[in-house]
């Protein structure tokens, strides 16, 4: 059977101290009793001041946090910033390769069709160098058929045109000049007397063919024996062929083709320059010496004039 507790029962000390006496003394109220703990001195605890060292080191760790907090967040912006740019730069570089790949096939496809070219290049630069000899051997080959055709022929220069000049009037002044200069031979068989074209106004030359190639050098040959030795008013003039108006010089001389007849004039003025002597056409070929008894030089081309500028002859 469970024991049973009970509370002790109220002991008659306790009943008395449950109805205290009531005094009637008026200095109850005044003069309280005082606690056992009336004797015990207490102490007032003093305040902690704000400028303590705790103080500041908490402040100091406050702001610490706060800076931390701010450097933190500052990291975080510039990572994500740069994390959008290199995911960018990443892109852009994906992009740069693909166009990287395509530029690098249209410059092998360039590549091949520069070789493909430059073997065309190649093929027409030979192709043009044996044309152009070909058309220099050909060139050639007509200075020599006009050389040849024109073997026959003489210039007779200076002589002024005569107004409505027909063909007669031009055999007129070619066979008084023969007259002229060899007086006592029988002028020779002419096969045909015209003037060169040019420009009107201008005297441009006559031009005599002979039968025959003798023939034309016994003219010339006249002619130098005829100025030998005379000064130059008297040399062959216009006067002794009877042609009017102011007396001028008459020069004959070799008929040659255009491109001899540039290259005479060159070897002319070259001779004036450099102190040359002689300078004359023979069967068509230009000769210079530069005084008597020394070697003539035939003059093919302007090079051999420069040559000569470097040669002692």
């Amino acid at each position: 059977m469970p024991r049973i507790q009970r509370s002790p029962p109220v002991t008659p000390a306790q009943e008395t101290d449950k109805n205290p006496p009531i005094f009637s003394t008026p200095d109850f109220i005044s003069n309280p009793i005082e606690p056992e703990t009336s004797n015990i001195t207490s102490r007032s605890k003093r305040q902690r001041p704000d400028s303590s060292p705790e103080c500041e080191l908490k402040t100091f760790e406050d702001k610490i946090m706060q800076l931390f907090t701010a450097w933190k967040i500052d990291q975080e912006s510039i990572l994500k910033k740069l994390t959008s740019e290199l995911t960018e730069i990443k892109l852009q570089n994906v992009e740069i390769q693909k166009t990287n790949a395509e530029t690098l096939k249209t410059i092998e496809f360039l590549s091949q069709d520069y070789d493909c070219i430059k073997k065309s290049l190649q093929k027409l630069e030979i192709e043009n160098n044996e044309q152009r000899n070909y058309i220099l051997n050909l060139e050639k080959k007509i200075e020599d058929l006009q050389s040849t055709s024109r073997s026959s022929c003489i210039e007779i220069r200076n002589v002024p045109v005569v107004e409505k000049e027909t063909a007669g009037d031009l055999t007129s002044i070619v066979l008084k000049t023969f007259e002229t200069i060899q007086p006592s031979e029988k002028p020779p068989q002419l096969r045909d007397v015209y003037r060169l074209p040019g420009k009107k106004g201008l005297s441009r030359p006559i031009v005599a063919e002979f039968l025959t190639v003798p023939s034309k050098m016994q003219v010339l040959e006249a002619c130098r024996a005829f100025n030998k030795g005379l000064p130059s008013t008297e040399k062959l003039n216009t006067g002794h062929i009877g042609v009017p108006g102011q007396v001028k010089p008459v020069y004959i001389a070799d008929h040659l083709p255009r491109s001899q007849r540039q290259l005479f004039f060159e070897a002319r003025s070259f001779a004036n320059t450099n102190k040359y002597k002689f300078c004359w056409s023979q069967n068509g070929k230009i000769f210079l010496r530069k005084s008597e008894g020394m070697d003539s030089v035939i003059i093919r081309s302007t090079t051999c004039l420069k040559k000569l500028l470097t040669t002692d002859i």
